[in-house]
């Protein structure tokens, strides 16, 4: 039976310990690793809402905002090849915003990541604290990760961002929160292929 994340991330049930390997076995709304786009979203609701979408290098995957209406999360985006009849899934990645409220992020972070301690216990953790956001070139917004590197390759990312006022003046920006589930396929991608 498939956890979900998004109930996770409000922590409304009682999680039975077991030992997960396959990022499969969980979703964010609904959606999974591996599932058909086409199961949520209809061709002419994935051509829409690929006008305002964000191709990765070579154009190998796309990124769209999900049209899905969420409880729990303001927004949800998922990657999957344009090139795919099927259109896969490789990643979704759900985002929580809080405004002016960073202390309120981590907090909610640590209580997910315990969570997804409980849930992948073989997985390989990795916690990265502080780091500078690439895309303020002014290095004062910050990303504190947790990284949960399952033994099938696959991955989960937990992490707050927060961006630093000359980013909210210029983009609006909004401190925030994502839970992402990804496919190994798509880990590759990110570390050999999209920023060389």
């Amino acid at each position: 039976m498939k956890k979900f994340l998004g109930i996770l991330v409000l922590g409304l049930f009682l999680i039975v310990p077991s030992q997960a390997d396959d990022i499969r076995d969980f979703q964010i709304e609904g959606m999974s690793i591996g599932d058909s786009l086409l199961d949520y979203m209809s061709k002419d609701e994935i051509k829409k809402a690929e006008q305002n979408s964000t191709y990765m290098k070579d154009k190998k995957y796309i990124v769209i905002f999900s049209p899905i209406v969420s409880e729990i999360y303001d927004d949800i985006q998922i990657t999957y090849q344009p090139e795919d009849s099927n259109y896969l899934i490789h990643s979704i990645d759900g985002k929580i915003e809080f405004e002016d409220n960073i202390k309120g992020c981590k907090k909610k972070m640590k209580e997910i990541v315990k969570e997804l301690k409980s849930l992948f216990k073989d997985a390989e953790i990795v916690q990265v604290k502080d780091e500078k956001h690439e895309y303020d070139k002014s290095g004062k917004s910050l990303v504190t990760s947790n990284y949960f590197y399952l033994k099938s390759g696959d991955f989960s990312n937990v992490w707050c961002t927060d961006w630093s006022n000359e980013m909210f003046d210029k983009h609006s920006w909004i401190d925030d929160l994502s839970v992402t589930i990804s496919s190994k396929e798509f880990k590759y991608f990110l570390i050999h292929e999209a920023y060389p």
